[in-house]
């Protein structure tokens, strides 16, 4: 079957689910290593999935000050319905004939480094969904940052979407709104002991039990 073929099979599958953004791409593509994994995972699923659910503006318009029990609401349940995505489509693919790993939307395999098996953000650049941005984030060019993320990776051969050549050009929102000035102008520069011991600082004055921020995420709203 042509690639075009697969492509437009997933697409059809993604679309029923209700995902908001989705792209191909392809390992060679990914900057980073898969932890905790075997060495081989890459070369034999090449191929990427990256799809997202969009933040409720409404919800994301309350953490200004910092994060609530509402925004940790919504975010879990994003989480939550990313990973059955995830699951419902490496589950239709395998049907194919095809082995495909589904990933959780959002979990820590190395907390001291802050690392999960795959990031997301990272098969989102390959897929051509966005860049990295000042704030650490994947930024979509309609939505921002405001959009949650999930990979599925597969053997069923896809063709890839081309990266984005873009960047935040002179938009500093996040650098002006984070708490801990571990936003800088390049996102090679960013503080990622500041942020972690902000959101930790954020998780036990508010006794919302989770390490979530959300800050620089409400004023970077892409181009809606």
């Amino acid at each position: 079957m042509k690639t075009g073929y697969m492509n437009d099979l997933v697409k059809g599958l993604l679309d029923g689910y209700g995902v908001d953004v989705y792209g191909f791409g392809h390992i060679t593509q990914y900057d980073r290593h898969l932890l905790g994994l075997p060495v081989a995972t890459g070369s034999q699923l090449p191929y990427l999935i990256t799809f997202g659910l969009l933040l409720s503006r409404a919800v994301m318009e309350t953490t200004k000050d910092g994060p609530n029990l509402l925004y940790l609401h919504h975010y879990r349940q994003l989480n939550y319905r990313l990973d059955m995505i995830g699951y419902l489509l490496a589950g239709e693919i395998e049907k194919k004939g095809y082995r495909a790993m589904a990933f959780p939307a959002s979990q820590l395999i190395d907390w001291r480094n802050q690392k999960g098996h795959i990031s997301h953000k990272h098969t989102g650049v390959a897929s051509g969904l966005g860049w990295i941005g000042r704030n650490n984030l994947l930024i979509h060019p309609k939505y921002g940052a405001y959009v949650r993320y999930n990979t599925v990776l597969t053997e069923m051969p896809l063709d890839a979407d081309t990266p984005l050549e873009r960047g935040c050009g002179a938009c500093r929102a996040c650098i002006d709104v984070c708490p801990a000035g571990a936003i800088k102008e390049s996102p090679v520069d960013f503080d990622h002991k500041g942020c972690y011991e902000m959101i930790t600082q954020l998780k036990n004055k508010r006794n919302i039990g989770h390490h979530i921020c959300g800050i620089c995420v409400e004023p970077c709203r892409g181009e809606r």
